[in-house]
């Protein structure tokens, strides 16, 4: 199995023919071989609740990269590309995952460990429950803060969804696994938001997952993300 997570911003002559792409997406998803899993998903400005107009992001679950790799070449996906000034794409091996998306787990997860010298992608996605959703936007500034005070670990970090307010999903990337685990375990403020959503009940759903990132193409936000990895995933 290969995850692959891919960025796309659009030039401002290509916003309406993205939003439209969504729209079709949701008619219509991808027919591909080897295609188990897919997401076609709109960006948050600064994880914040405006819509970044310019940004979207599509998710793939495959047999294989040779899969992937195929249909990134179809016809179809170029013309998703059509007028974007940017396409970044994450090739993503899957660590440890638990929780649902959509009633299933779409992650098949090989190792707890996390290899060393590959950076690490940490993807997070939630159903919000309705009467929660004031207490759980207003606590996304805090979040945003903590974040911030991890730049030099952090190689990207993305707020998106596939409907707006209620189902989210964020998608970062560190430098490796020392330090997302600094951040997940030792942090006072990311284990108190935890503490929060289960005694809130924020989530009607929720899914958790860890990836290696094996390979990445294209640019995001204007550079690469770059790193040495070893060859092979054990």
């Amino acid at each position: 199995m290969i995850v692959t997570f891919t960025l796309l911003r659009y030039r401002p002559r290509g916003w309406y023919g993205a939003f439209a792409n969504m729209g079709r997406w949701m008619m219509q998803p991808f027919q591909a071989d080897g295609l188990r899993f897919q997401k076609m998903m709109g960006c948050g400005r600064n994880f914040g609740l405006i819509p970044d107009m310019s940004a979207y992001a599509f998710l793939g679950v495959w047999t294989d990269e040779k899969a992937a790799r195929l249909f990134f070449e179809s016809n179809r996906w170029k013309r998703i590309c059509q007028h974007t000034k940017e396409v970044g794409t994450l090739y993503l091996h899957p660590l440890r995952s638990h929780g649902a998306w959509d009633g299933q787990n779409p992650f098949d997860s090989s190792s707890e460990r996390a290899p060393d010298g590959f950076p690490i992608a940490v993807l997070t996605r939630a159903t919000v429950r309705l009467a929660a959703l004031p207490d759980f936007w207003r606590h996304i500034p805090q979040a945003r803060e903590r974040l911030k005070n991890h730049a030099d670990d952090l190689l990207l970090a993305l707020g998106v969804g596939e409907k707006p307010l209620v189902q989210q999903c964020t998608v970062s990337v560190w430098k490796d696994a020392k330090t997302i685990e600094r951040f997940a375990y030792r942090e006072s403020g990311h284990k108190e938001v935890v503490r929060r959503t289960r005694e809130r009940r924020w989530y009607s759903e929720e899914l958790f997952a860890r990836f290696a990132v094996v390979a990445s193409e294209g640019h995001f936000f204007g550079k690469p993300i770059g790193w040495e990895t070893a060859d092979t995933i054990p």
